[in-house]
């Protein structure tokens, strides 16, 4: 399996903590919100310039999967890498709010939560299933 060296993944770090502090940013002071809006648009740009520099390390480790307590399938389609960054962050957000929900749920049963949306972006797909044995878990 490859991945993406170090110093590589530690800019990507730096990157994602700077957006959301744009993010940030743009929830607190609405007034800012275009002039923020093109900052985000060059860090995308940044972001595909720091992906183009990554240098990718090869591991002859093989993948190892072990049997947990969610399950998540996701399929995502987009016409370019900034409509799927976003279809994957709708994605998340979408997600995020599953989990919180299930874990207001009660355990002992297994659960699948299917959703998906398409639009001008693209479209993305997921099927979250969730284990008997999962714990219900809070989201902070």
């Amino acid at each position: 399996m490859d991945h993406i060296d170090d110093q590589t993944r530690h800019k990507i770090r730096e990157w994602q903590v700077r957006r959301l502090e744009i993010k940030d940013l743009m929830a607190a002071h609405p007034e800012r919100v275009l002039e923020l809006t093109k900052v985000l648009d060059q860090m995308e740009e940044e972001h595909e310039r720091i992906l183009g520099e990554a240098e990718v390390v090869s591991s002859d480790k093989p993948v190892v999967t072990s049997p947990g307590g969610f399950e998540l399938q996701l399929r995502v389609s987009a016409g370019n890498a900034r409509h799927l960054r976003k279809l994957l962050e709708m994605a998340l957000y979408e997600l995020d709010g599953v989990i919180e929900a299930d874990g207001e749920a009660g355990a002992g049963q297994a659960r699948e939560y299917p959703g998906g949306m398409s639009g001008s972006l693209g479209a993305y797909e997921y099927a979250l299933q969730v284990a008997a044995s999962a714990e219900p878990c809070a989201v902070e």
